[in-house]
Order: C-alpha cells, then sequence, then structure tokens
C-alpha cells in the first residue's frame, strides 16, 4: 500500500511539473518554427544608367539572391554567403559587356518597423562572426528585410584594333580569313564578348563553307586596355586540311531503299566540302518524317587524295502512324477527325493516308497516295478519292470527289501542281428545294508560296496560296465555269519570341461563267463560321434567302489577331474578322455591306500546337438568324 501511495505522488508530481513546461515548451517550438521559416527578403539592384544598359536584366538572372528568394535561408549568415556569392558572377556579367572598371557591392538594410526610424540603416553584423549574426536574428518582421545591390558600371569600353589572321604552320595559297567586319567586328563599337565568341564561330564557319572541315581557332587574345578603355582582339585560325567530299555511306536503313536517301544527299562525290550541304541534307531528310536520328559521321582525317569519306546514320521511325481529334463548335456540334498512315508502302517512301471528318453538317472519308520523286527528284504524284455526305445549312449533297496531280517543289518554299479531277454529287439547294446531279470534269492547278516558321503556330514568315480550276459538266453541256481563290496570310513578331505577334488574313474567290441560279450549290462560296468569319454560324456570312444562306459567285474575307503570351503555355489573342459572298462574280460593294465579327480568344501551347478557344459575337447582328455569340475549340492557330 506504501509502494501504491507513493507512485500515485509520483504521478501527479509528474503531471504538474509537466503543466509548469508545457507553456515553454510550445514556446520553443513556436520559436524554432519560425526560425525553420528562414529570413524573408527582398532585393534591390540600383546604380546610375544601369535602366539603360543591356545588363541589366542579366544581373538579376545570375543572382541566387533573386532566384532563390522564395527560399530564404534560416540566417542572417547564410543570407550574407548567399548575398557575396552573387558579387563575382556579377561582375562576369559587366566584363562580359566591357564594363571593366565595374564594381558591385551590397547592403543588408533592416525592415522598417514601429521601433525603427525611416532611414535606412545597415545591418550592424561583421561576416568575421556569423554567430552573432544568428543570436541577433530580430523577431520576425511584418515586412522582410531589403538587400540593395549597388553597382557602379563605369566606362564601357569599346572596340579598338582587331585581327584576323592566319596561324604560323598555316599552308601557303590557303583562304583568307574574313574581315572584321564581316564577322560584325567594328573599331569603335561598344564591346561584348558574345560578338567576340560569334565572330570566331563566324571565322570557323567561313572555312567549313569552302572546302576546310576541321578548321581551328589556334589563338585568341583579348586585352583590355585600361588607359584607353578599348580592347583589342586578336584571332589566329589554322584552317587545316583542304578536301572534297568522298564516298558517301548510309547506313540503318531496314525497310527504305537506299536509292531514295541517296537521291536526297545534295552533294556529289568531288566536290568540295561545304558544311551547308550537310546541313541541307540533314533538315531534308527529318522533313520526310521518316527519321527519328539522323547523323552524319567522317574519319576526321582528308586522305591522300584529299577526299573526306562521308557515312549517313540513320534510325527509321515506325512507318504507321494513327491520329485522332476532337473539336466542338456552336454552328455544328462536336466533331471528330481521325487518320491512319503508312510513310513507307513500297520502300521508297510512298505514303497512304486514311481519314475521315464526322460531325453534324459533314461526314467524309478520303483515301490519299503520294509518291515522292516520281519522274524527277521533285515532283510528287498524287491521286486521292474522298466520299462525303454533307447537310449543311446552304445545301445537302453527296458526292465522289476524284484527283490524280503532279506537284513540284521548285524552292524550298514555293511548290505549284496540276492534274485531272471528277466530282460527282447529287445535290439540293435548301434555298428553293431544287435537287439537281453534276458531272464535273476539271483540271485543278494550285500554287503554294509558304515561308511561314512553323505550320500549326506561326510567328514569322507568310503564306501565299492560288487555288483554281476549269469545270465542265459532261452531261449538261451548258453548265461549265472557272473557279478560282486566292488567300494570303502574314506575321509579324514584335520581339525575337512568339510573345507577341501580328496575324492578318486576307481571302479572295471568283467564279467566271455561268449565272448563280445554275451554279451548282455546293461549289459556291460560304463564308461564314471558324474557318472565315467568326462569330456568324457556318455559311451564314453572305446573302440569304430567310435564314438560308445562297452562297456567292464571288468571296472576300478578312481576318486580323494580336497573339499575345501571358506565360510560356497560356496565350490570349483579341480579334477581328469580316468578309461576306456576293451573288455576282463581281462583287457589289455599294449593295452589300461587309459582315464584321470580333471576340476573344485562350491559347493553351502544347509540344503538338496550340489548342484553342475562341469566342467572338457578331457585331451586326440579323435577328433571327444569328447567335448572340459562337465558340469554337480545335488545334493549332485560326490561321
Amino acid at each position: 500500500m506504501h509502494t501504491g501511495l507513493s507512485n500515485t505522488l509520483m504521478a501527479v508530481f509528474a503531471a504538474t511539473l509537466f503543466l509548469m513546461l508545457l507553456p515553454r515548451v510550445s514556446l520553443s517550438a513556436e520559436t524554432l518554427s519560425k526560425k525553420s521559416e528562414g529570413v524573408p527578403y527582398e532585393v534591390e539592384i540600383q546604380g546610375k544608367d544601369l535602366d539603360k544598359s543591356p545588363v541589366n536584366k542579366l544581373l538579376e538572372e545570375v543572382s541566387l539572391a533573386v532566384q532563390k528568394k522564395n527560399d530564404p535561408p534560416k540566417s542572417l549568415a547564410l543570407l550574407r554567403r548567399r548575398c557575396e556569392g552573387d558579387i563575382p558572377e556579377m561582375q562576369k556579367v559587366l566584363r562580359s559587356f566591357g564594363y571593366f572598371r565595374g564594381a558591385v557591392t551590397f547592403n543588408m538594410i533592416p525592415p522598417k518597423s514601429d521601433r525603427t526610424t525611416a532611414t535606412d540603416q545597415q545591418l550592424p553584423f561583421g561576416a568575421d562572426n556569423p554567430e552573432s549574426e544568428a543570436s541577433a536574428l530580430p523577431p520576425p518582421a511584418v515586412n522582410p528585410l531589403t538587400v540593395r545591390f549597388e553597382v557602379d558600371l563605369g566606362p564601357r569600353f569599346t572596340f579598338s584594333k582587331i585581327d584576323i589572321g592566319l596561324a604560323p604552320d598555316a599552308p601557303h595559297k590557303v583562304l583568307s580569313p574574313p574581315t572584321p567586319e564581316s564577322v560584325e567586328l567594328v573599331e569603335g563599337a561598344p564591346y561584348s564578348a558574345s560578338l567576340v565568341v560569334k565572330a570566331g564561330e563566324s571565322i570557323l564557319t567561313r572555312y567549313k563553307q569552302n572546302g576546310y572541315p576541321f578548321p581551328k581557332i589556334s589563338h585568341r587574345d583579348v586585352i583590355a586596355d585600361f588607359k584607353t578603355n578599348r580592347v583589342e582582339v586578336t584571332f589566329q585560325v589554322s584552317p587545316g586540311p583542304y578536301a572534297r567530299f568522298g564516298p558517301t555511306r548510309v547506313t540503318g536503313l531496314k525497310r527504305l531503299k537506299d536509292p531514295y536517301v541517296y537521291a536526297l544527299i545534295p552533294w556529289k562525290e568531288g566536290e568540295p566540302y561545304d558544311i551547308r550541304l550537310i546541313n541541307a541534307a540533314r533538315q531534308t531528310l527529318f522533313d520526310t518524317n521518316l527519321f527519328g536520328v539522323v547523323s552524319f559521321k567522317n574519319p576526321g582525317e582528308v586522305d591522300a587524295e584529299k577526299m573526306l569519306p562521308m557515312t549517313v546514320e540513320l534510325s527509321e521511325r515506325a512507318p504507321r502512324t494513327v491520329r485522332l481529334g476532337l473539336e466542338y463548335t456552336t454552328d455544328y456540334g462536336p466533331g471528330f477527325n481521325g487518320s491512319w498512315t503508312h510513310r513507307n508502302l513500297f520502300g521508297m517512301a510512298e505514303k497512304l493516308t486514311a481519314s475521315a471528318i464526322l460531325n453534324k453538317e459533314t461526314r467524309t472519308a478520303a483515301l490519299r497516295f503520294t509518291k515522292p520523286m516520281f519522274l524527277n527528284r521533285d515532283n510528287t504524284f498524287i491521286a486521292g478519292i474522298q466520299f462525303s455526305n454533307d447537310t449543311t445549312p446552304g445545301y445537302d449533297s453527296d458526292s465522289v470527289d476524284m484527283t490524280v496531280m503532279l506537284r513540284q517543289q521548285f524552292t524550298k518554299t514555293f511548290s505549284a501542281g496540276g492534274g485531272l479531277g471528277f466530282h460527282l454529287a447529287r445535290v439540293k439547294e435548301n434555298a428553293f428545294g431544287v435537287r439537281d446531279t453534276y458531272q464535273l470534269f476539271y483540271v485543278p492547278l494550285n500554287a503554294d508560296l509558304d515561308t511561314r516558321n512553323n505550320i500549326l503556330n506561326p510567328v514569322q514568315g507568310f503564306h501565299l496560296s492560288l487555288a483554281m480550276a476549269p469545270y465542265q459538266d459532261i452531261s449538261q453541256s451548258d453548265i461549265r465555269f472557272f473557279r478560282y481563290i486566292l488567300g494570303g496570310s502574314t506575321y509579324y513578331n514584335f520581339n525575337r519570341g512568339d510573345w507577341v505577334v501580328l496575324a492578318v488574313r486576307a481571302t479572295f474567290g471568283q467564279i467566271y461563267g455561268i449565272d448563280h441560279d445554275d451554279m451548282p450549290a455546293d461549289l459556291r462560296f460560304y463564308p461564314g463560321g471558324g474557318g472565315s468569319v467568326r462569330g456568324y454560324g457556318y455559311q451564314l456570312a453572305g446573302p440569304l434567302q430567310g435564314d438560308t444562306p445562297l452562297g456567292g459567285l464571288s468571296m472576300l474575307t478578312g481576318s486580323l489577331e494580336l497573339r499575345f503570351k501571358i506565360t510560356d503555355s497560356i496565350g490570349l489573342v483579341p480579334f477581328l474578322d469580316a468578309g461576306t459572298a456576293y451573288l455576282d462574280t463581281v462583287p457589289d460593294f455599294s449593295n452589300q455591306e461587309m459582315l464584321y465579327g470580333a471576340g476573344l480568344g485562350l491559347r493553351y501551347y502544347t509540344t503538338i500546337g496550340p489548342i484553342r478557344l475562341d469566342v467572338a459575337v457578331p457585331l451586326r447582328k440579323r435577328e433571327g438568324v444569328d447567335s448572340d455569340y459562337q465558340f469554337y475549340v480545335s488545334i493549332g492557330q485560326s490561321f
């Protein structure tokens, strides 16, 4: 019993002691928690004329104090070390732009509070006693302290003497080095280390483009004269041996036949070595979409006959591709599209594609065959057949369209082609309920000039296209006409990236040789919808019979977009579209007004292209015809 009483007293004593210590334990834990949150701070980088200097943004980019601001250190000592580590990196930036006299210092300024004056004060901590800094850590404040870097740029040095010469061991009668001006080094211009590096690359490129595969910069001097604030730059180049292209060997092929690849190689054996031809071959091979890996190898030395053998190492992609896509618009609801492609059907890069489109307005199935290098290296044979069932606002139709064409790639950006086609269609014109059958033989002709840098998301370049064809009905001799459509778009980016892009598009088409009422309804022009004048329903931006589109013998549309990014993956696009169709071949601008639609688009940028959401309203809404708004969801920019 005595033992039980003792145990009871001990338990009471322990509980009492625990309760007495509990506030202190809690306080210690709270203090540790606050300390573990680190020392919050802001960063300022100041200096005379710093905002006018090219180093302004770069100083922030190399500063760990700036980049890791959201990960504050545990103590002032660690913060000071972080800032001290920034000094050498910032000075490197200054020197790279010619500020060889530049200096960087920093102060740590405590936060303002009720217990301090309004004047800035430097924290009285020395780097030799980090423990004093840690122990003197002030209580957590509402405002963070400020790290202020002071940058004294000093004078910016300029280029003075620039010498580009051959190395002493260079052979006689060798290609002369480029002039300083040709590699963008100009005496008196502000110094920049990047210009010196770029000049070295340009010197080597000159030799690689003119028969010298292994040039080297054997010596480079950059000497800053602090008396005159000028920089002297000297290059010595060793061209290496002169070479001609030797035998070319292709490896890695499994399904594709060798002659196809050899036909794409732009050089011939015995021609002077030129790195531009290798780069062109690499791009051409990648553009075929047949290869996952393209690599060019050589033995690293020229043989006794001054020949350099080349090996093209390739890795073929899987020959078949399946693509599926979904879209939704208010004018024809949800849509599905899909395709299956075989890229190397018979071993010479023949391509067979089966595709389908399905939505409320149209159901289409198509088969397309292309054979590159038909008759010559740059000619492509194209054959296709398409089955369509359309129930559009303007007409209902069942049709079969067959074409055979030859297309010639004249330059990297320009191509043109022509062929034969047959269009069999049973068409009902919805405005009048008239049905007719057409058996149209036609000669399709087209030309295309495309300098866009990216088809799905162009930010520079332009695109011009012309498609035209004469038609003759073989069962109704009086039905003959000539139809063409001319389109163009251009893109201007306001900086070197794709953050702000102005895009402009215009389209004009005409049909000659036939009256409006005799023209097959499925081949008239019907602007309106996501591909032309957004804000108006599909086919509805033109003349109407009640609320039914009539289509036109001519058409004019235009679009203006301002594409700007908010982040790397999110962008906004305000846009304005305009257009209409005209009943006559020659547009009557006095009797028919243009229709305008305006809206705002959202872009989500992915590796396969931007996902597009556009919302548009008609600026001239027609009662009983036009909706209050239209929206469109698809992949890729609108044009």
